[in-house]
């Protein structure tokens, strides 16, 4: 991919980042067990994401280390 595609998707992205930003300003009430609070809709979608992004990176690498794991102890 040339410079040019990279800085229009960029700036595509950042564009649609701002457009949802400001559509998801409102704050919602989260409720977990016996705790709860309040926050912007936009910081509780970038903090999902972000945990999602964790696990999905995390996940597989463990998996693939127990499968090696396995794989070495079986012969």
């Amino acid at each position: 991919m040339d410079k040019n595609t990279k800085l229009v998707l960029t700036i595509v992205l950042l564009i649609l980042v701002v457009v949802i930003i400001i559509q998801n300003t409102d704050p919602v009430n989260l409720e977990l067990l016996f705790w709860g609070f309040e926050a912007s809709l936009i910081i509780l979608l970038i903090l999902v994401f972000l945990i999602g992004l964790i696990i999905g990176y995390t996940l597989p690498k463990i998996a693939k280390s127990r499968i090696d794991k396995n794989v070495f102890e079986n012969g």
